[in-house]
């Protein structure tokens, strides 16, 4: 699998909202996405899932220009590329069980066998670490960590070659969190799965990701590899850092040197 973004702009009416966006992502690979509110991280989400056309430029999946994919093709790029939103509870409809949700998932992508179904479903809710008693409960019945695992577990049942994980741990605690990112890890190398993280969570980014970009005003500013320790030279990164809230009053003289050890390094 390759997804490459290749010189991508988009606008809505007079206001352009991304500019000369280029990256790629292969196959077992975590690229995380970061910026602050309004930098276009969304909007480049939903051009990643064909959910809208760039103005120029082009995305190539496997090689082949998104953009001019038809009916079917479509339909089948969104089985191979899946999206987990931030809001779980929206995302799924209050009014049938996680059962019929899942079953409605696969029936849709052409599963018609109920016991093939069944199956399916089992094998994956064991994925991500949850209970089949939950298959009756409504998704309100739901704490936020197991309906994240139950959007996971929707996305997972059709065999996607990519992951799209929009601000995904925004409305999590602390504890649920770490949790969640585990899995997300555990199922990137047990299926070689790749993921686009996107989050304003740097270190959420950083404890799962291999690389990340950096998004200032609807541009990508800044690489920062793993391999180099996360090493970062942009002034908005900086920035960026210095937004994080300080857990500790005793942190609050050495930012830099708290951000050295626990985030991402400077050069």
């Amino acid at each position: 699998m390759q997804l490459d973004v290749l010189d991508v702009n988009k606008s809505y009416g007079k206001e352009s909202i991304l500019h000369h966006i280029e990256f790629s992502v292969g196959s077992g690979e975590i690229v995380g996405l970061v910026g602050e509110s309004g930098c276009g991280k969304s909007t480049l989400a939903r051009l990643l899932c064909c959910y809208e056309k760039p103005d120029s430029g082009k995305i190539l999946f496997c090689g082949e220009d998104t953009a001019g994919f038809g009916k079917k093709e479509r339909q089948q790029f969104r089985r191979s590329v899946q999206m987990i939103l931030q809001d779980s509870l929206s995302s799924l409809d209050p009014k049938m069980s996680v059962g019929q949700t899942l079953h409605e998932t696969l029936k849709y992508n052409g599963v018609s066998d109920v016991t093939q179904r069944e199956d399916k479903i089992r094998k994956t809710l064991e994925i991500v670490l949850l209970p089949a008693d939950l298959l009756e409960k409504r998704p309100s019945q739901l704490s936020g960590g197991e309906r994240q695992r139950i959007s996971i577990c929707r996305a997972l049942l059709v065999d996607p070659q990519l992951l799209i994980c929009d601000e995904i741990t925004s409305s999590l605690d602390v504890i649920t969190r770490y949790h969640l990112l585990g899995e997300l890890k555990r199922l990137n190398k047990e299926k070689d799965l790749p993921m686009v993280f996107i989050s304003h969570d740097l270190k959420s980014v950083k404890s799962i990701s291999d690389r990340i970009l950096v998004m200032y005003q609807g541009r990508i500013v800044e690489e920062l590899k793993k391999e180099d320790g996360f090493r970062y030279e942009h002034l908005y990164t900086a920035r960026l850092l210095e937004s994080l809230p300080i857990d500790h009053p005793s942190k609050r003289e050495s930012l830099v040197h708290n951000f050295e050890d626990e985030v991402l390094t400077a050069v």
